[in-house]
């Protein structure tokens, strides 16, 4: 028997449906199936991957979706939950991730402050979802900026 496949995405609200390899997020439109994370980043290693005599390529925008994943993944776990960035987790991913959007941090009471801003189950650490909406606020203040150039 081989490896167990890893946890779906999670995401608000997810309801899992049986039979389907996924989710489906009620009230979303046409309720949207989300592969498993294994189906996706399989899609990403091999693009052209047949799917029903078809050719899988993945758009710009799956791909860069795939990234966030990733990163965070990449930096997640090192010291302790493999699901949330502790701080010194999101210091480095910042500092390796977004210096030029952000710049560097240096100093713990910016990190704190960055923590306690994305925090919102106040765990003290920073699961995907308030990663997630991390992602989006830095995204939201890079289009300002660029709409005004």
């Amino acid at each position: 028997m081989g490896p167990a496949a890893p946890p779906p995405l999670r995401l608000p609200g997810p309801v899992p449906v049986p039979g389907i390899r996924g989710w489906r997020v009620p009230g979303a439109p046409g309720h949207i199936a989300l592969l498993c994370r294994s189906h996706i980043a399989s899609l990403c290693r091999s693009p052209a991957a047949s799917r029903k005599g078809h050719a899988v390529i993945m758009s710009e925008l799956e791909k860069a979706m795939i990234a966030i994943i990733d990163a965070f993944h990449q930096y997640s776990g090192k010291e302790g939950d493999k699901h949330k960035l502790k701080k010194s987790e999101l210091k480095e991913l910042i500092n390796n991730e977004l210096t030029h959007f952000l710049g560097e941090i240096k100093d713990q009471e910016t990190v704190d402050k960055v923590m306690e801003a994305l925090d919102s189950d106040g765990d003290a650490e920073c699961d995907f979802q308030e990663f997630v909406a991390f992602i989006a606020m830095v995204t939201a203040a890079c289009h300002e900026f660029f709409e005004h150039e």
